[in-house]
Order: structure tokens, then sequence, then C-alpha cells
């Protein structure tokens, strides 16, 4: 990641909680956050900019990314579009009523090389876009 931060000339934030902090080194600037609810999502939200991008795996905030005119990414490298935000955020509905019925919902599979191959070409194509 580090490479391409300097490939493209970009600032970087990792923005987290005091619940998440961690002692590993992202390339970023970190900003750490009070642990309330939310306080990642807003922040992020206060802060970004038409044709940002913002890598997260939350359906909802993707969805307000998109509506500030913002990129979305997932780890995964799946590029959110307005096309399929009402099914994503259908989904989530749907999985938090399970977990309020106290029904297990279907685990995420686990992350994979393929996954992070995925991730940094989504990512090297999603600013080389908004390079241009």
């Amino acid at each position: 990641m580090d490479t391409l931060a300097k490939t493209y000339q970009m600032e970087s934030y990792f923005v987290f909680t005091f619940a998440h902090v961690t002692t590993t080194n992202y390339y970023s600037q970190t900003v750490t956050l009070d642990a309330e609810p939310e306080a990642v999502d807003i922040y992020i939200l206060n802060h970004i900019y038409s044709n940002d991008v913002v890598i997260t795996q939350d359906n909802g905030l993707a969805a307000v990314v998109l509506q500030k005119g913002a990129n979305a990414l997932s780890p995964r490298g799946h590029l959110y579009n307005n096309g399929e935000i009402d099914y994503l955020l259908m989904n989530r509905y749907e999985g938090i009523q399970m977990k309020r019925g106290k029904t297990k919902p279907k685990s995420t599979p686990s992350f994979k090389n393929e996954d992070k191959k995925r991730f940094v070409c989504a990512l090297e194509k999603l600013l080389t876009k908004t390079r241009d």
C-alpha cells in the first residue's frame, strides 16, 4: 500500500475508535476517535469530498459515501455502485433483523490472498480513474 500512496501522490487516513486501537502501521495518517456509536462514519462523512475513496465493508456507510459523490471500495475489492446499493441495504436490514431474532447469520468467508489481490487491482484502477 505504501507504494500506491507514493505512486498516486495521495493522502490517506485510517480512522478508528479507541475500542479498535492497533499498533499496526497502515502507511496512513491515523485518526483516533472516542468509541461512540457511528463516530467513525460521521467523521468520514464530514471530511470526504467528491471523488475521494473510502474503503469500508459497511454497506450503510458505502451508501452515504456514494450519495456524497465519493467512491466506496470494500477490503475484498468490490467497488460499490448506486445501482446495487438498495439491494445491499436490504441485506443489511435483514442481517440486523436476524441478529435481533437471535438467528445466527451466515459467517463471512476468511480473507484470502485472492481478496487482497482483487482489492489492490480495484484500488489501482479506481485511483487511475479518479486521477484522470
